[in-house]
Formats: structure tokens, C-alpha cells, sequence
């Protein structure tokens, strides 16, 4: 793991870049802010959190059996 500063990585941008496709290379940027350089075919993209998820799962059961609430669209604004 290789942590630098965001003006060494200026500098040599293609060294670190190579070395972050064999070790962890991490940007400190100043004031508790610091960005991990990782290679995109080892990012784990996800499009939501898996809590996210499993509630929609749930709430689709629950209206499959029934267990929901219905609302008049007509009394929303009354």
C-alpha cells in the first residue's frame, strides 16, 4: 500500500498508475481527505445499496400477498 500526495501523483502519474494495478496506491489530498486509485475491472460497481435492495424485495412479497395500503389519489391534496 502506497500512499502519496496528489502533487507526486502529478508528477508521475503513469508510475503510480502501474503500481496501483499490483498494490493499493492512495491520494491524500490535505485536510482528512484521501481517494483510492483502483484499476476499473476491480471496481465493484452497485447501482444500490443491498439494504436497498432487500426492502424492495420485501415490499414486493408483501404486495404479492396482499399486505399493503391503498391509497385514494383522489384525497391526497383535501
Amino acid at each position: 500500500m502506497k500512499t502519496i500526495s496528489i502533487s507526486e501523483f502529478r508528477a508521475n502519474t503513469k508510475k503510480y498508475l502501474d503500481i496501483a494495478l499490483e498494490e493499493r496506491v492512495f491520494l491524500h489530498r490535505g485536510k482528512g481527505k484521501t481517494y483510492a486509485i483502483v484499476p476499473i475491472e476491480e471496481m465493484e460497481e452497485k447501482a444500490y445499496h443491498p439494504d436497498f435492495l432487500e426492502k424492495i424485495s420485501r415490499s414486493l412479497e408483501d404486495s404479492k400477498q396482499g399486505r399493503l395500503t391503498k391509497i385514494n389519489t383522489d384525497d391526497l391534496w383535501k
